[in-house]
């Protein structure tokens, strides 16, 4: 069997194994991005440079010419949109238990700085340990997305793995999805969420004190907004 050689997506939701999924195509041989973190890549910026691009309807993102294989915000985000320019292209939807999933998300998001990709998606919301509504709304968004995926790719057969990497945290089924023979190496398990560190709320007051960090707009006054 050759291994498949062309564009793979994974189009998972934050936490839910993108980085193990990350290290594990960098193992199979796949020049992989995850996100888009400063330092991953020469022009990396936080997002500014992909969320301007999508904003304006040009999917055509830089980095498409630069790796073979994505994962992380904002590809999950944008899957539609992919899969219209790349429709042979491999498609990788880790999921896990949802409630697992949400208490994942609100320990290892609880004090870290609101990012760029995560206030684009999410607004107010986007830190789920914010408040109930906020964890909702994060909740609503993965339910939705992993529906939507399954009923889509529910008529392309071949074109779609689901991994719950929390389950199966083995190299089996996704090698066998990509005809790769199953590497030496142990299966990566990276970026668990553990606890918040003791000082990392701290670190965050004094960034935003020094106007180094985004405030998140009030909900209240996003949704006031938006009915104007």
């Amino acid at each position: 069997m050759t291994q498949y050689d062309g564009k793979i997506f994974g189009i998972g939701f934050y936490k839910t194994g993108t980085t193990s999924l990350f290290e594990a195509l960098r193992i199979l041989g796949y020049d992989t991005v995850n996100g888009d973190t400063p330092g991953s890549y020469p022009g990396a910026d936080d997002g500014a440079t992909l969320i301007r691009l999508i904003d304006a309807g040009d999917f055509h993102l830089p980095t498409f010419e630069k790796f073979d294989a994505f994962t992380d915000n904002p590809y999950f985000r944008i899957w539609r949109a992919i899969h219209a320019m790349y429709p042979e292209a491999r498609y990788i939807l880790t999921t896990r238990d949802e409630e697992s999933w949400i208490a994942s998300c609100t320990s290892f998001y609880r004090n870290r700085r609101i990012r760029p990709m995560r206030a684009w998606m999410f607004g107010p919301h986007a830190d789920p340990s914010r408040d109930e509504e906020s964890r909702q709304a994060w909740l609503a968004a993965y339910r939705e997305h992993n529906r939507a995926v399954r009923e889509f790719f529910a008529t392309r057969p071949g074109r779609l793995l689901e991994l719950d990497p929390t389950h199966e945290p083995g190299w089996d089924r996704l090698c066998a999805f990509l005809g790769a023979p199953i590497p030496s190496q142990p299966w990566p398990h990276a970026n668990p969420s553990g606890h918040s560190r003791p000082l990392r709320g701290l670190w965050r007051r004094l960034r935003r004190a020094l106007g180094l960090e985004m405030r998140l707009p009030d909900a209240g006054a996003r949704r006031d907004e938006g009915s104007e």
